[in-house]
């Protein structure tokens, strides 16, 4: 079966996913920087939280070009 998706369709999937996966980063900064969470990129606390922080930073981004 062939399923087609209108490109306002996509987006809205798109936007979905990004808002769920910086949904849980946000989670994971908080946890790590309360010292509850796992590391997620580095063993390093300081440089954990920098790069989650990062990776949050460019998700805002990529939610703007599609309207979130």
């Amino acid at each position: 079966m062939k399923v087609e998706i209108c490109s306002q369709g996509l987006d809205a999937i798109i936007r979905g996913d990004l808002k769920s996966v910086l949904d849980s980063l946000k989670r994971d900064l908080k946890a790590r920087k309360s010292g509850k969470g796992v590391c997620i990129f580095y063993m390093d606390k300081a440089e954990d939280v920098a790069e989650i922080q990062r990776h949050i930073d460019v998700f805002k981004i990529v939610l703007k070009y599609y309207g979130g």
